[in-house]
This record gives C-alpha cells, sequence and structure tokens, in this order.
C-alpha cells in the first residue's frame, strides 16, 4: 500500500514538474471594432462580459493601450511588431483596406510574424477567425495565414461584410441610393448615346458601340456588386474552401469548437492559439442562444456571444489543467464604429466611452483600445497599467515570455510590455508612438522620461459632425477618412495632455515655453523616425487593389462557387498534409480537413 501511494505521489510530482518546465503556451484573442466602453471590466453595466471581466480580475487593464486606426494596417501591426508604413501597408488613398480575397494586397510574405516565430522554435500554432491581411500567393510567397506562420487555419481570411448577411452591403453603406445612382447613371448614358446620334455626330453603329459599352459599364458594375458576397464571403479550413459564401448558423460556436478542438489536440506540447472574433464587425449575428437577450439589441448579442466564446476557450484551458502555463493577450484592432446606424435609427457600432471620435479616426476612439493581458503567478491579478502601451508590442512581449530573440535583420518597433505588466517598471519604453492614419502622420504620443504625464500632438484630425443618438462621428463619410476636405490640418500642432485630458477636449496654449519645448523634441523625433523608413512595394497600388479571377478561392466553377460545410469540428483531428495554394483551377480534397501545414 505505501508502494502504491509512493508512486503515486512521485507521478504527480513527475507531472507537476512537467508542467512547469514545459514552455508557456501563448494565446491572443483580437475583437473587431470593440470600444472602450463595451465592456464591463472597461465600465459597461449593461453589456455581460464575465469571462473577459473574470480575465481582466486574474491579470492586468491595459488603460491606454494604442491599435492602428483601421483593422487592415492594425492586425499586421499586431502581427509583426512593425508600424505598417515600414512594409507598404499605409494606404495614401481612400482604400486602407484589403478590399478583395483575389487582391495582391497584404502584409508582404517576407515579413516575421509572431506565429513564425513560434513555429520555428517548436510550437504548434492556429489561427481562428478573420484574417484580413491577404492571401494571395505568387512565387515569393504567401500572404495568408498557412503561410504567415500559421499551421492551421480556420476562418473568415477576409472580413465580416454587410454583403454576407444579404440584406445589404458596403456600397450602400458608403451610398444608400447606389442602384437608384447606377439606373440613372445608365439613362443618362443612353440619353447622351440618343442626343448624339440625333444630332447626326454619331451613326447608327457609334449609338450601338456607345449603348453596349453603357449596358456593359452599368450592368457590370451592378452585377459586380452582387457578386461580393461570392467573391469575399467564404470559409477556409487550412487552404480549402469549406463554405461559400458562408452562413451564419452556428457560426460563433463553429469557430469555437476549432479553437477547443486545438487545444485539446495539442495541450501536451507547447502551442499558440490566435482567436480572432469576427464580432462585432457588421454585419452583427448571434446564435438563437443569444438573440434577443441584451438590452443593448444585436450590438450587445453580439458582444456576449463573442465573450461566451471566449470563456469556452479559457475554460478548455482550465479543464486540461494547463491555464496556469499560458499567456493571454485580449485587445481589439481598433475602437468602436459609432457611426454605424441602421435606417431604422438602431445603433450597430460599438461605444468608446469618454473618448472622441471613430474607427478610422486618430482620435482616441479610434485608437485606444480595451487590451488584457493575463499569465498567472507572473502577472499579478487586477492590477491596472495606465502608461502607454502598443499593439506592436504583442510580437516582442510574446518572444520575451517564450525566451527567444527578435528578428535582428530589421526594425521592430514594439517593445515587450512583461516589464510594465510585473510592476519591475513604472514607465512605458515606449518615448515616442506615431499616430499613422494610413500613410498620413496624425499625431505622436510622448512620454517624457520623467513624471507621469503623456502628451499627444495632432498635425491633422478628422472633422467630426453630430449624429444620431447625441454621438459625434464621420457622419458624412460613413467611415473616418484620413486626408482631404472632411480632414484639418494644424500648424502649429494641437497638444494635449492626454493623461489628464483623454478625451482631448483642452488643447494647451502653443505659446507657452513648456509646450514649444514639447513640440520640438516631438519634431526632432519624426525626423529620426521618417530616416528609419525604407523604400518598399506599396500595397496599395490600384492594381494591387484589383480582384484577379484567375486567383479567386472557389469551390465549384468560377463564377458559379457555392457549398456548405458538412464537417463536425469535434471529430476532426491533426496530422501532417502539404497543400500547395488555392486558386480556380485547383479543389483541395475533400478529406484534407484540420491538419497543421508543415
Amino acid at each position: 500500500m505505501l508502494l502504491v501511494l509512493f508512486l503515486i505521489g512521485l507521478c504527480a510530482y513527475a507531472s507537476n514538474a512537467s508542467q512547469q518546465t514545459k514552455r508557456p503556451n501563448v494565446v491572443v484573442f483580437i475583437m473587431d471594432d470593440i470600444g472602450m466602453g463595451d465592456l464591463g471590466c472597461f465600465g459597461n453595466d449593461t453589456i455581460n462580459t464575465p469571462n473577459i471581466d473574470a480575465l481582466a480580475a486574474g491579470g492586468a487593464k491595459l488603460t491606454q493601450h494604442i491599435a492602428l486606426p483601421l483593422c487592415t494596417p492594425s492586425r499586421a501591426a499586431l502581427m509583426t511588431g512593425r508600424y505598417p508604413v515600414r512594409y507598404g501597408m499605409a494606404s495614401r488613398n481612400i482604400m486602407r483596406i484589403v478590399p478583395f480575397l483575389s487582391a495582391k494586397a497584404g502584409l508582404p510574405p517576407n515579413e516575421t510574424t509572431y506565429a513564425e516565430m513560434l513555429q520555428e522554435t517548436g510550437y504548434a500554432t492556429a489561427l481562428v477567425g478573420k484574417w484580413h491581411i491577404g492571401t494571395y500567393c505568387d512565387n515569393t510567397g504567401c500572404q495568408d495565414p498557412i503561410g504567415q506562420g500559421f499551421q492551421y487555419y480556420y476562418g473568415v481570411p477576409l472580413t465580416n461584410l454587410r454583403d454576407c448577411r444579404g440584406d445589404s452591403n458596403v456600397f450602400i453603406a458608403w451610398d444608400e441610393h447606389i442602384y437608384r445612382d447606377i439606373f440613372i447613371t445608365y439613362i443618362f448614358l443612353l440619353w447622351g448615346s440618343y442626343s448624339l446620334k440625333k444630332r447626326n455626330i454619331i451613326g447608327r453603329p457609334g449609338f450601338m458601340i456607345l449603348f453596349a459599352i453603357s449596358t456593359i459599364l452599368c450592368g457590370g458594375f451592378y452585377a459586380f456588386i452582387q457578386g461580393i458576397k461570392m467573391m469575399n464571403c467564404l470559409i477556409l479550413e487550412n487552404r480549402k474552401v469549406v463554405e461559400q459564401p458562408y452562413t451564419y448558423d452556428n457560426l460563433a460556436n463553429r469557430m469555437t469548437q476549432r479553437a477547443v478542438n486545438f487545444l485539446e489536440v495539442n495541450h501536451d506540447k507547447p502551442f499558440m492559439l490566435t482567436m480572432s472574433f469576427l464580432q462585432a464587425h457588421t454585419a452583427l449575428f448571434s446564435s438563437d442562444k443569444f438573440t434577443n437577450r441584451s438590452k443593448h439589441g444585436p450590438y450587445g448579442d453580439t458582444v456576449e456571444e463573442m465573450d461566451y466564446s471566449l470563456g469556452e476557450v479559457m475554460a478548455t484551458l482550465k479543464r486540461l489543467g494547463i491555464a496556469d502555463n499560458t499567456f493571454v493577450y485580449l485587445t481589439s484592432d481598433n475602437g468602436g464604429h459609432v457611426e454605424e446606424i441602421t435606417e431604422d435609427d438602431v445603433r450597430e457600432g460599438g461605444w468608446n466611452g469618454i473618448y472622441k471620435g471613430s474607427k478610422g479616426s486618430s482620435y482616441e476612439g479610434g485608437i485606444r483600445v480595451p487590451t488584457v493581458v493575463s499569465y498567472p503567478g507572473i502577472i499579478p491579478a487586477g492590477i491596472e497599467v495606465s502608461e502607454p502601451t502598443h499593439i506592436i508590442d504583442a510580437l516582442p512581449t510574446i518572444a520575451d515570455v517564450v525566451g527567444i530573440p527578435l528578428p535582428e535583420d530589421r526594425v521592430i518597433d514594439g517593445k515587450s510590455m512583461m516589464p510594465l505588466l510585473t510592476n519591475t517598471r513604472t514607465m512605458s519604453d515606449h518615448e515616442f508612438m506615431y499616430h499613422y492614419c494610413g500613410g498620413y502622420m496624425h499625431g505622436v504620443r510622448y512620454r517624457p522620461r520623467e513624471g507621469s504625464i503623456s502628451y499627444k500632438i495632432v498635425y491633422m484630425s478628422v472633422r467630426l459632425i453630430p449624429g444620431p443618438h447625441g454621438v459625434e462621428g464621420c457622419f458624412n463619410t460613413y467611415a473616418c477618412q484620413c486626408y482631404g476636405s472632411s480632414t484639418d490640418y494644424h500648424n502649429p500642432p494641437l497638444v494635449y495632455d492626454i493623461t489628464n485630458d483623454p478625451s482631448e477636449s483642452s488643447p494647451l496654449d502653443t505659446h507657452e515655453p513648456f509646450v514649444q519645448d514639447i513640440i520640438g523634441k516631438v519634431e526632432g523625433a519624426l525626423e529620426v523616425h521618417k530616416a528609419s523608413l525604407s523604400q518598399v512595394p506599396y500595397q496599395f497600388s490600384l492594381l494591387r487593389l484589383l480582384p484577379r479571377p484567375w486567383a479567386q478561392p472557389c469551390c465549384g466553377v468560377f463564377p458559379f462557387c457555392s457549398c456548405r460545410e458538412q464537417s463536425d469540428a469535434s471529430s476532426l483531428q491533426m496530422g501532417p498534409t502539404m497543400e500547395p495554394p488555392l486558386s480556380v483551377s485547383r479543389q483541395v480534397p475533400v478529406e484534407e480537413q484540420m491538419s497543421p501545414q508543415t
């Protein structure tokens, strides 16, 4: 009997020792368009987020964590630890995101992501959910998750769009009368062609040519709008299209099941899971269990189901006995989209609390995002970090946690947050942070090396106008723009004490000597920063933004792409496979399922 007890104790000790010596796991949660006022732990008392609140109670809440104003550049910055301007993803035109799955724009394959760094050191890596930083493949490599270090991928490679639900589209968001305008344009072109013929400027052949051109242009544009759902609304598993266009039936649960299954298959080895939620980007969606549950209508339902999904992942870590050896980072890709209001005056966008502005702008409401970090036994429970941190800090922080060196062949702009999170340092390692809006420098955040105040220097800002529900935003352009008639240029720049005036309501007097000193130091830092930039291929040129039909992922024969997911996520197993990039000419076998790519 004593021998049995001894052996049991020895096994328990060995198991505990193994757990302690195993390299830490990493879980990254990325929320979509969640504002600073949307979560319980950040002050919301009407949307229920108990799982996120519990994560914050067991770790650190970051109250001055900065992202970029829009999803594509922000997600690229998170993955690389670098400002997007360093690899051509800082747009100088109106389009700041990857607009089509088959577009060539995206994260260059030669960039190093935290997934690649971890995979190279033996970690199992997976991404579940939204990607939206490119999927194009050429002879230099692939921009998709598999090409950027994730061994397993399941999710929406572009983003959740109004078009995907089928009752609206992104063009209507920009122009609510888009179909009427197409029809009027068509009639105008026909009238102009007829007038030219009637005045004998052109003959019947010329009229027929103009008639055909008008019909092709207007009809083609209408067909293009109708085809966006097929082109962009699909689910990939690794590089196989499993649903096109996707439906919202049980969608959140399908994502959650894939994440849980990955943990169950890989819990005995070091792993990194990135769960990139579709919530709460429009179109809003929720399962029957969460519909009509929140006081905030569809938006609240969506956020509460996202919280439930996070809770399922965290519960799985605990059930598998690995929660205490897992570093968790939760953030949002940008602030809430306050301009998202339906024709029925229902708010479908997030709430940014006391912070001015919206998604798309460099006001605090567009770039300050709710963030929680947890690492039991290492990061003290229940602390709050008010020092400036940035989404580019994710990569160096993860590298610090797992003990791997940063790439030495490129500039890494991020800093490890671990000294702040473990209370070994009380001041941010960032003296300066650069607030890009697309390719335009809208401002700089300055944290002097003494004192406790941070300053924000603003060179450009979007013009906000009053909207419904007492909210100010970019209601004349739907999404805030970075340049042009809806922006203001400030010379001298506006200077805010962002520590004591986080709402950016009272700029400091630029005639004051200490304010002039701040401006001088920031402009000196800007010169150094600009000198560190290199010429790189521009990812948002017109040719890179256009769709490429030959590169369109398709289950079926293009353009008749259609399929529904049949697999049961809970029964899928991981196993090594190798797949070439997906194209319309090559269909991936059905039996290739949840397999890490090697």
